[in-house]
This record gives structure tokens, sequence and C-alpha cells, in this order.
């Protein structure tokens, strides 16, 4: 493919296409005509050889090669935007700018709704896109352009990452209202007796929970995995699952639940922001992360 000939801007309407399925609302979202999104996405198919996306019934469906792409736009997307926000001041009030963070639920809540109004406010133009990704996805796609921050428990730091930790919180055992296990005192036996509910935000990877028993010689018995800590709660009091988490996400709702502290040494909760080192060269990122730091 020759570089020179192609248009840059036509992974623009790549990600808006894929993103909307749609070639009326990518043309809404770009502030275009649909006969311009069409003869765009015309010249996309001839550039990539491909039909990136099909009709099927009412929907526009992306090709499997389409797919594969996207997070590579994407990332070069991101990337072109931070050449250009580093190239001059960083306005808030004024910026136009699509902010890519990885995180969690409980990690969008925790550290993002308790400033996100002052962010609006103060950046009334500005976007922001949540994708839901563990600490070693979260630290790839850092590094890759692909996220611009990721918050969380993001213990990466290396040459590349940076990791800034905001607060510490203690675990604790959640159970329904009742729970049986939680009429006396939560000793180590009973726990492990009990019968438990993870959370894992990143499938294939091992929680510090289970990391730390494992250094005790112990294991405990893992009935359900969710990747989701709003959706674990709801699962909680049909079950009399045990669910060990950062205390911060019940502290509001504390009389719905048994709770008893965890009866075994575990290191605190961590609510970090992780960035790329060079963040300090882009005002835009400096900006972000002085906000969520609030």
């Amino acid at each position: 493919m020759d570089l020179r000939r192609l248009d840059l801007n036509l992974l623009v309407v790549f990600d808006a296409v894929l993103s909307e399925r749609s070639v009326s609302r990518a043309a809404d979202r770009l502030a275009l005509t649909q006969p311009a999104v069409s003869h765009a996405l015309t010249r996309l198919r001839q550039a990539c050889g491909d039909q990136i996306v099909v009709r099927r019934g009412h929907a526009m469906v992306p090709t499997p090669k389409a797919v594969a792409l996207q997070q590579e736009v994407r990332a070069i997307l991101v990337r072109a935007q931070r050449v250009f926000a580093m190239s001059s001041a960083f306005d808030p009030a004024r910026s136009r700018r699509h902010y890519q963070i990885g995180c969690s639920d409980h990690a969008a809540v925790a550290i993002l709704e308790p400033v996100l109004g002052r962010i609006l406010a103060q950046a009334p133009f500005v976007r922001i896109q949540l994708t839901h990704v563990g600490r070693t996805h979260a630290a790839d796609m850092i590094r890759s352009g692909a996220l611009d921050l990721a918050l969380g428990v993001l213990n990466s730091a290396d040459d590349a990452i940076a990791v800034k930790t905001l607060r510490e919180v203690p675990y604790v055992c959640v159970a329904r209202a009742g729970h049986p296990a939680f009429k006396r005192r939560l000793t180590l036996d009973r726990y492990l007796a009990a019968e438990h509910l993870q959370v894992l935000v990143q499938p294939g990877s091992f929680g510090v929970i289970d990391q730390t028993l494992s250094r005790l010689g112990q294991e405990r018995n893992i009935r359900l995995v969710a990747a989701h800590f709003e959706a674990a709660l709801r699962l909680l009091p049909s079950t009399d699952l045990i669910l060990t988490v950062p205390k911060d996400l019940v502290a509001r709702q504390e009389a719905r639940w048994s709770l008893q502290a965890v009866p075994f040494a575990l290191e605190p909760f961590r609510h970090q922001i992780a960035m790329g080192r060079s963040f300090a060269d882009d005002p835009g990122t400096s900006w972000l992360i002085d906000m969520l730091s609030a």
C-alpha cells in the first residue's frame, strides 16, 4: 500500500463505522453526510481489500479482518491525537479530545465517579471512553497507545508504565444477611470450608486473595467467577457464597450484608492510575491525571 495516496482521515471513518455499526449513525457522529461516509467506506474497502462491514438483515456486521484491525486503528488515532495535543497548550474548556480509559466497574465508580462532574464541567467537549480491562491487558494497551490511562489494581510499573497509588482500602468478607457462617467470628477454617464467589476482571489471572492463600498452603472453594464487581453483588443474595472484596465497594450499603474481617493477613486493595511514562509531555493527559487524583 502506498501511504502517500491514502487519506488517513479514512481511519476515522473506519473507527466510527465499526463502533456505530451503521453508516448513518457514523455520519451523524462525524458531522458528515451519509453519501460522504459511504464514499469513504468504498475507498477503505479498496485500500484494505476487504468489505469492512456487511449487511445482515437490518444490521451492519464487521468482517473478521475489520475486527482484527479495529484496536490497531484506534491506537493509531490515539497516537495521532496525542502528537498534536503535545504540540500545543491544552485548554480543557476548548479541547475536543477523546480519552480512552481502561478500568473495572469498581474502579470507574471509586475513582472516576467522585470527580466526573468536575471533569465534564471543566471540559464540556471532551469525550471519555471506558473499556473493561484487567491489569495485564491494560498495561499492554497503554504501551500500544490504545489506552491513555488505566484505573484499578495495576502493579505493573516498568520502564514504559508508571503507576500512581491514590488510596488503599482493606478487604472484607461479604455474604447475604443471615449467612450461617457469619453468626460467629469467621475463622480461616470456616472461610476455607465455605463456598466462594470470585471477581476476576481478567480471565486466567490469579488474584491477590488466592495468591495469599497459596503462600499459606491453602485453597478456597470457588464456585462462581464474575468479571464485574456489581454483578457479583447482585448475584450474592440468592446464595450462601462468600465474596471477598474491597470494603469501599459495600460502604454505602453495609446494612444489606453480613460483613466480617478477612481471617488472614491480606494486603489492602490499591486504587491506582497507570499511565505511560511520557505522560508528562502530554498536557492533556497530565490534566486528566490531576483531576482523577483529586
